[in-house]
């Protein structure tokens, strides 16, 4: 009917905007430092035209943004939010040649899919897979976001001929953290069907990218312990999460840590100087798919056995 494809329309646009403030803040900020020389307290060329460009009227701030724009004069100015932003795509890229090391022998041609990388936007608007210029040949992309943010974006970044690297590829992954619907037998949402409907597979290494993970941590929608369990379920041995949250006190990383633990990755946080954390967590046993596909291959082995007449 109108009615509900309007309040749809109300919906998506909601939706695109909340991502719009998370950027104009990111915008603020670089206009505060603009004095600066550093050029890690910059926003990427494909954000700022984002947000120049936006015709949007970004709305009245929700009560957590005012609550955060009083307490942005807490934060240390030395170090920029957004220059959190980019240490965590340094991060990511170190674990990313660090998981090559271990998996793929020196010299070795890439065929194929070789390692993937999933972006985890739980805001949306996010351009981290575009501004990134040093994913390796082989590296399939997968970019999480909100539909209606998958959907703005798509067009925009098109008109500016934004493409990743060549030799990998990107897979837009519609999905909503904020919003999220869940399979009625457990507690787990659509990510995983979402992901492997763009071909993401579980035994490939594959680094996870959390920026913002306060968002989640406050949300209403998807617990903390659920989501942890879950993109832990489709991590391979050695794959890897890296993120970044502010606001994270030492009781609550310790509560992380041990999500995490309890789903098989070690997990460690690296304070840094304007109040954010950055942490990184690898997993330690395979994924819970490739646990069953060895279980069973176990059973059929056994029975094989016990057809053959070794019990006798």
């Amino acid at each position: 009917s109108s009615s509900s494809s309007s309040s749809r329309s109300l919906e998506e646009k909601e939706v695109v905007q909340r991502a719009m403030r998370s950027l104009m803040r990111k915008k603020s900020e670089e206009e505060e430092e603009k004095e600066g020389e550093n050029v890690m307290t910059r926003l990427d060329e494909y954000a700022r035209t984002l947000v120049e460009a936006s015709s949007w009227s970004t709305g009245n701030k929700t009560e957590e943004e005012e609550e955060e724009d009083q307490d942005k004069g807490k934060v240390s100015s030395s170090s920029s939010l957004l220059a959190t932003s980019f240490a965590l795509d340094a991060l990511v890229l170190s674990r990313l040649f660090t998981l090559m090391r271990k998996r793929e022998p020196p010299g070795s041609e890439t065929m194929g899919i070789a390692r993937q990388i999933v972006n985890i936007s739980f805001l949306g608007l996010d351009t981290r897979t575009l501004r990134i210029r040093d994913w390796p040949r082989g590296t399939a992309i997968f970019d999480v976001q909100p539909k209606a943010c998958n959907e703005y974006l798509t067009p925009r970044m098109k008109l500016m001929n934004a493409k990743v690297t060549r030799g990998s590829s990107l897979r837009r992954v519609d999905f909503d953290f904020m919003n999220v619907e869940r399979k009625s037998l457990d507690k787990k949402t659509y990510l995983e069907d979402a992901l492997r409907k763009e071909g993401f597979r579980e035994e490939t290494p594959t680094i996870w990218i959390c920026e913002d993970l306060e968002e989640l941590i406050h949300s209403e929608a998807t617990k903390m312990s659920d989501f942890v369990e879950e993109i832990c379920d489709l991590m391979s041995r050695e794959s890897e999460c890296c993120g970044s949250a502010k606001g994270v006190d030492a009781r609550l990383q310790n509560t992380i840590k041990a999500l995490f633990a309890a789903n098989g990755a070690m997990c460690s946080f690296t304070e840094e100087e304007n109040g954010c954390v950055l942490f990184s967590a690898i997993k330690m046993r395979r994924s819970a798919r490739e646990e069953e596909y060895y279980r069973n291959a176990l059973m059929d082995a056994l029975e094989e056995i016990d057809e053959d007449g070794w019990e006798d």
